[in-house]
């Protein structure tokens, strides 16, 4: 049997259906929550440093999270990564997701 604390990240990021802005990380658990704070907060990371903040996880691990969140739009990966070192750039921008009009009675929902 695998690492729970994984699998139970794995499985909160692939049940989403749409991007993942920096907002919505504070739905996920930990040690996950506690991991993407720190490294939007530094804006370009590596894996080590990612791994370094989940070190319930094995490096593999956090690869294929990372690998994850950039196909959710969290993560960019930077021009200065290697094939031994990937580096990754949050994406801070909230506008992820399309914009929708509201409706047009939202006034009488409001009042």
């Amino acid at each position: 049997m695998g690492n729970p604390l994984f699998e139970m990240a794995l499985r909160e990021l692939e049940e989403r259906q749409e991007d993942i802005r920096p907002s919505d990380v504070v739905l996920f658990s930990e040690p996950l929550r506690s991991a993407l704070n720190f490294v939007i907060r530094l804006g370009r990371f590596s894996l080590t440093e990612f791994a370094e903040k989940l070190p319930e996880f094995s490096r593999d691990e956090v690869k294929r999270i990372a690998d994850l969140l950039i196909q959710r739009h969290l993560f960019d990966l930077s021009r200065f990564a290697t094939q031994e070192e990937p580096y990754y750039e949050a994406r801070l921008s909230a506008l992820t997701r399309p914009l929708t009009r509201p409706p047009s009675d939202i006034w009488k929902k409001i009042d």
